[in-house]
């Protein structure tokens, strides 16, 4: 059997919680909460795209320091095979 101090701790929490959520809803705007939430994932995208292109800087400058070749590209398009320059004969002539 629960002792008469045990239950009412019991019921001061439930009424601590039940209070704190009165206060919250009714100070809080769940317009202006959602708001913040969009602000605050728009802000660490922007920051976590920057942090990593200046890594990918950083790595690229620091990569021929320690092995003397030049960093590689990834999804580097293929470089064009030289193409010959042509006679001007064969190109067409205005008229």
């Amino acid at each position: 059997m629960a002792k008469k101090r045990d239950v009412i701790a019991e019921e001061l929490n439930a009424l601590a919680d039940d209070l704190e959520r009165l206060w919250r809803a009714a100070t809080q705007d769940p317009k202006k909460e959602a708001r913040r939430r969009r602000t605050w994932l728009i802000v660490s995208g922007i920051l976590s795209a920057a942090s990593t292109m200046a890594g990918r800087r950083v790595a690229a400058k620091v990569w021929p320091i320690l092995t003397g070749e030049t960093p590689p590209v990834p999804n580097a398009p293929p470089e064009p095979a030289p193409s010959e320059p042509r006679d001007r004969s064969e190109q067409p002539t205005a008229v």
